[in-house]
């Protein structure tokens, strides 16, 4: 009677040990999957870059004026004429989450680039000028286009 009663209040070593090597092998799967962050900033970075040109398209329309973005290789750009009829864009976008930096990236992360490079315009009127054609543009790995007539860009 005494051995029935005194089970019934904890865990039994195996029961514990169990518990440990599981805990201990969830760990180790979330610390080695959360240890590779490369691909992580790979793909926020490609994010970053066509939420960039979809503010300059978006930014062109409600203002009135053009919007240029300046895509190099591992970096971009996005700059504004200080009227709407001048033909250099000598203006900075600032941007839109706190209205106070100027819209552009710092770095990309290692071995990201961006391709081609290129110097667009986003017109009032939904149009691209500097692009031949619609043009496929490659951030690392993954590709991002921009139709020429409407200024969409658009994800694969």
């Amino acid at each position: 009677m005494i051995l029935s009663i005194r089970s019934r209040f904890g865990f039994t070593l195996v029961e514990l040990v169990t518990v440990i090597v599981l805990l201990s092998v969830l760990s180790v799967l979330a610390l080695s999957r959360l240890g590779n962050v490369s691909g992580f900033e790979r793909r926020a970075y490609y994010d970053e870059v066509v939420n960039a040109l979809r503010y300059a398209q978006k930014v062109a329309l409600t203002t009135g004026c053009s919007v240029r973005v300046e895509l190099n290789t591992n970096s971009y750009r996005l700059r504004q004429g200080t009227s709407c009829t001048a033909i250099t864009f000598d203006r900075n976008v600032l941007n839109p989450a706190n209205r106070a930096t100027v819209y552009q990236n710092l770095s990309p992360p290692d071995g990201v680039t961006i391709s081609p490079a290129a110097s667009i315009t986003f017109t009032p009127q939904s149009t691209v000028t500097g692009l031949a054609a619609d043009t496929v543009f490659s951030v690392g790995s993954l590709q991002f286009k921009v139709f020429q007539n409407t200024g969409l860009v658009d994800v694969n």
